[in-house]
């Protein structure tokens, strides 16, 4: 896997972000050292599903890489902090953009859904904002510690990421509740 830098970056950052054609893949730099999923998740919620990233890369380890379930939701994104006078932030600092040369994120694992100790859960049905935390909390933590829940509400309906302590936990709790109700 070979991956090039573009140095013509720092002199004309404006149309940059134009120069690759449209993917659901978009590249991130300038983020704060360390960003997690999580922050990147959050940065591209309000545009659509984000379904893969990959944080940390680069040599100074500031930039990432998300993608979106549907080509639209990138391209919605772009377009979105193309023309607004407010640039895309994370904890403050200004974040550039633009359409990645990748189709999709290949994380160098063997297996195509890479296990992480993140779930993302998308609760559906009619009474999914009935669901709380509490009642998440309860039904996840059958199989361990949860560090951490946080919900959100997306046109894909109502979704939460739970985060679990370690790798094994999580895989646990995903084959046991995917596609699964939650008892009332």
């Amino acid at each position: 896997l070979s991956v090039l830098w573009g140095m013509s970056s720092v002199s004309s950052q404006p149309q940059f972000r134009y120069t690759q054609p449209p993917s659901k893949v978009l590249h991130l730099r300038n983020l704060p050292w360390e960003c997690s999923e999580e922050e990147l998740v959050e940065l591209g919620k309000p545009f659509g599903k984000v379904i893969n990233t990959k944080c940390n890369v680069g040599a100074n380890k500031n930039q990432a890489f998300i993608e979106f379930a549907d080509l639209n939701q990138a391209i919605a994104m772009i377009s979105y902090y193309a023309s607004s006078s407010e640039p895309a932030q994370v904890r403050g600092k200004n974040v550039y953009l633009q359409y990645s040369n990748r189709q999709e994120i290949v994380n160098n694992k063997t297996t195509a859904d890479v296990a992480g100790n993140v779930l993302l859960v998308t609760i559906e049905g009619n009474d999914a904002r009935l669901v709380s935390i509490d009642v998440l909390h309860l039904v996840f933590s059958a199989f361990g510690f949860v560090h951490k829940i946080t919900t959100f509400e997306k046109t894909a309906g109502f979704q939460a990421l739970v985060q679990f302590s370690d790798t094994e936990t999580a895989s646990s709790a995903k084959e046991a509740l995917d596609g699964r109700s939650i008892p009332r």
